[in-house]
């Protein structure tokens, strides 16, 4: 009986002395990059409305997702998103899209009295790390639409999908890499946005040049 009381107590010891899980959280961030090249050198006379981007199930958790496999995922315990990923991702699009000054106007909400000319939305498909015996990378895979906010039409879509090498194998260079990737993606994004609402104003221009001369 004794013993039993011995171990117990140097259970409760061991207990005592174990350090707290020291949780760290982590946000992508980057300076958008300028527009050099562009169609229009000033702001389309458009308003923008940014929709929030819906996110995979699996990648709504708060923790950073890492697998080492096409097969399994594993969650960090002590090192999580400090946003969630969804929102972090859909402000970083709105502030490139506002920083950029591709549009007259880039708002979140839809005015009662104003209807906006286009609606971009989207979802994350992937916010991962991959881990390999050799290296860790980067994994960020999203899908972007542009939609014609009165006709409710389609007029662009594409899925971005890219995998970068990380420097060190440490959460915190996972998350630095992930936000190059983020921004070359999102430039990327705003070049064919600049090329998207560049012809779409023309076709809409021409629609009403040709239904005035009928």
């Amino acid at each position: 009986m004794k013993k039993t009381f011995v171990f117990i107590a140097v259970l409760l010891a061991l207990a005592g002395c174990a350090r707290p899980l020291i949780k760290n959280y982590y946000v992508l961030n980057y300076a958008p990059d300028t527009l050099t090249t562009r169609k229009s050198q000033t702001p389309y006379e458009k308003t923008i409305r940014l929709r929030p981007f819906a996110i995979e199930k699996i990648y709504a958790k708060p923790n950073i997702i890492y697998r080492e496999n096409p097969y399994q995922l594993s969650f960090y315990n002590d090192h999580l998103w400090a946003v969630r990923p969804a929102d972090m991702i859909s402000d970083l699009i709105f502030n490139h899209l506002e920083s950029i000054n591709l549009v007259r106007t880039a708002v979140r909400r839809i005015d009662e009295k104003t209807a906006p000319d286009y609606e971009l939305w989207g979802s994350v498909l992937a916010i991962e790390e991959y881990d390999s015996d050799d290296f860790w990378y980067a994994h960020l895979k999203i899908m972007a639409v542009l939609n014609d906010y009165k006709t409710g039409r389609t007029i662009y879509s594409r899925t971005f999908d890219h995998t970068r090498k990380v420097e060190s194998k440490t959460p915190i260079a996972v998350v630095k890499t992930l936000s190059e990737v983020m921004d070359y993606i999102v430039s990327m994004l705003m070049t064919d946005l600049d090329s998207v609402i560049y012809e779409h104003t023309k076709s809409v221009g021409s629609d009403k040049r040709s239904n005035r001369n009928e």
